[in-house]
């Protein structure tokens, strides 16, 4: 058994909810997580699935169904959670000077014109996401509230970009006839994804948090000795 003066310093490592602080660590974090993003966005994951469909006149059939997956989303939930709301939106911001200004490391393309793209609402939605998933995990960071914390952080992203996807045609900079399949493609397509592989990082990522935290947090205070 571990004696209590152990088990204090050992303690000192783990995160219990403290806000991130500022310290060359978690700067050094914030570059990891921005790493992090454009090898998401450029990463695509191939896996198949039994799934049930329709065809006319022989009724419902079980078919595998082959999936080309993006885990940006879910890499962002990732950051969230890890790093916080203020220094998520830093390394969020840095991802998009380094977008328009530097090299195209957006889905597609980059620059300025890409805030005319679809998918920049999409990014957008990102915002979103931190305001929330930040709120929710700031009440209690307990396995149901990480659930809960991932779904509406990845529900804020697709409903801002298909928001701006109707912006975008109302402004005829994309016709009202890609409307429904942007939304056939992206939103029913991979919602379902991206609430699965949200979940599953956001639960994994206390474990990673705690082991990063060891860096992050600038000083470890010692309890004074009782005379």
């Amino acid at each position: 058994m571990i004696s209590k003066r152990y088990r204090d310093i050992f303690e000192q490592y783990i995160h219990k909810g403290e806000a991130t602080p500022l310290s060359i660590g978690t700067l050094v974090v914030c570059g990891l997580c921005f790493m992090l993003l454009i090898i998401a966005t450029f990463t695509q994951i191939n896996f198949a699935h039994p799934w049930i469909k329709f065809v006319s006149g022989e009724g419902f059939m079980i078919s595998l169904k082959n999936i080309s997956y993006s885990p940006l989303l879910p890499a962002m939930i990732f950051t969230i959670y890890i790093l916080g709301r203020a220094y998520s939106t830093l390394t969020f911001i840095l991802y998009l000077i380094v977008g328009f200004f530097i090299w195209p490391i957006f889905v597609f393309g980059g620059g300025l014109d890409y805030i005319q793209n679809y998918l920049f609402g999409y990014m957008l939605g990102f915002i979103f996401a931190i305001i929330i998933v930040s709120s929710i995990l700031k009440i209690s960071m307990n396995a149901l509230y990480r659930i809960i914390a991932a779904i509406f952080g990845v529900l804020a992203i697709h409903i801002c970009g298909f928001i701006y996807c109707l912006i975008l045609a109302i402004f005829k900079v994309i016709s009202f006839g890609l409307i429904i399949p942007i939304l056939k493609e992206i939103f029913l397509e991979n919602i379902l994804y991206d609430i699965l592989f949200s979940i599953l990082v956001i639960l994994i990522a206390p474990y990673i948090k705690n082991v990063l935290w060891t860096c992050m947090k600038p000083k470890f205070e010692r309890k004074p000795k009782k005379c």
